[in-house]
């Protein structure tokens, strides 16, 4: 009798928890508990995680069309991400978490597709409240990125960034952009995929670059002409901010990229992934 009893506690156990998780969940609510806390196994509660998941929602748009176990694994990406970095104000900047979370959340989007996320090369972010000067180059600036140590963001034109979704301008994307390529080099681990086929990308988009040096009339913002570097950056911000029109200027880039990063921003109904 007792083993009886036992052995129906084990087979009941199961169905218990995933009652308990719709109970606590609701909506989504088995898919939700599953891949947060059994297949990502992020070290977060529901609470944490629907804050998160509110947060990110608000500010990325390209975070908020994911389905369930997209976000998992992008809240995932995210903790150990911001974890593994230091995040620094400036001028008087007193950094909270929801900004550590975004600016983390920025480079996950952008990495969203590749197997290895970690940017080793940046260490952490100098945020400034605004617009800074930075001594060594003499100039204003609104974000810089060395070959590696600390990042440097307006925290002011992030925010812009995604408050205005498709102007084709998103710092954190643009520098987060210099950061990835400069991981090939500055970091002892990177993106293999990335690696190897970065070289074909810029082929492909070297005749439109070239182009952009003496003519004004690319789809592209004019700033993407600076160099291959600034190219390419340029190029990220407007595929994500600016998919479809990127895809219908340009093609051949546009395709280039989406096997570059292994993920396609239009198919917004399939976490993005790449239609080969």
């Amino acid at each position: 009798m007792g083993q009886a009893i036992i052995g129906l506690f084990i087979l009941c156990t199961p169905a218990l928890f995933l009652v308990a998780a719709y109970l606590f969940y609701k909506n989504s609510a088995i898919q939700a508990f599953v891949q947060n806390k059994l297949v990502w196994k992020n070290p977060i509660d529901k609470a944490q995680y629907d804050y998160i998941d509110k947060l990110l929602s608000s500010q990325l748009c390209f975070f908020k069309l994911l389905s369930v176990n997209g976000k998992a694994k992008f809240i995932h990406r995210t903790l150990k991400f911001k974890e593994s970095k230091n995040f620094i104000g400036k001028d008087e900047l007193e950094v909270t978490e929801d900004m550590k979370l975004i600016i983390s959340g920025a480079s996950i989007q952008l990495t969203f597709g590749l197997d290895y996320y970690m940017l080793e090369n940046i260490k952490g972010f100098y945020i400034y409240p605004t617009v800074f000067y930075n001594r060594m180059m003499k100039l204003k600036l609104r974000g810089a990125t060395p070959p590696s140590g600390n990042m440097m963001l307006s925290w002011k034109h992030v925010e812009l960034g995604f408050m205005q979704p498709n102007d084709k301008y998103n710092l954190a994307l643009h520098e987060m952009a210099h950061a990835l390529k400069l991981s090939i080099k500055y970091s002892d681990n990177f993106d293999a995929n990335f690696y190897r086929y970065i070289n074909e990308w810029k082929s492909v988009g070297m005749p439109e670059f070239q182009k952009m040096k003496h003519a004004d009339d690319s789809f592209l913002r004019e700033y993407a002409a600076v160099n291959i570097h600034e190219f390419f950056a340029v190029c990220v911000e407007h595929f994500f901010e600016v998919p479809t029109q990127f895809q219908y200027n340009l093609p051949h880039i546009y395709f280039h990229l989406c096997i570059l990063l292994n993920l396609d921003p239009i198919n917004v109904y399939n976490d993005y992934k790449v239609k080969r």
